[in-house]
């Protein structure tokens, strides 16, 4: 598999309510780091959500590498490494700014949404575009047929 690059990155503030009396961040804060990302990534690559279409994750998972303290400076990475025809996997890490140090990694399949008639729908093509210019290469998914009509 490919090496994932990483083109995004989002600063993220810790909140004193994230860290328990020791000072260590909890492990469901680090989703809602992911989360405000994904955010920051949608928008400002596809202008998503925008009223008629959103995006919601139906997978996520995640390692936790290392613990963060509430006096670290961390940024989350995001990347999209593979667009289907409804969704797309997403790529994250929790990083330490300062010493680069990878505190956790995440992996999230997305699907697009029609808000108006409530169901799942394929990436609109101005989307897929978007995502491979932003990432640099074509990340759209390559169907078994297609491979092995080449190799």
């Amino acid at each position: 598999m490919e090496e994932i690059k990483y083109h995004h990155r989002l600063p993220i503030q810790l909140r004193f309510t994230d860290a328990d009396q020791f000072g260590h961040i909890n492990n469901t804060a680090y989703f809602q780091y992911y989360d405000t990302a994904k955010i920051d990534y949608a928008r400002s690559v596809c202008n998503i959500p925008n009223g008629n279409y959103a995006i919601f994750a139906v997978h996520v998972e995640a390692d936790f590498l290392s613990q963060v303290h509430n006096t670290d400076r961390v940024e989350v990475q995001t990347a999209i490494s593979e667009i289907g025809t409804k969704s797309f996997t997403l790529h994250q890490r929790l990083v330490d700014s300062d010493t680069n140090e990878v505190k956790c990694i995440g992996k999230t399949i997305m699907v697009a949404f029609d808000l108006a008639r409530n169901i799942s729908i394929p990436m609109l093509p101005e989307w897929v575009d978007a995502i491979c210019k932003y990432e640099g290469r074509d990340v759209r998914r390559k169907e078994k047929a297609d491979l092995a009509c080449h190799s």
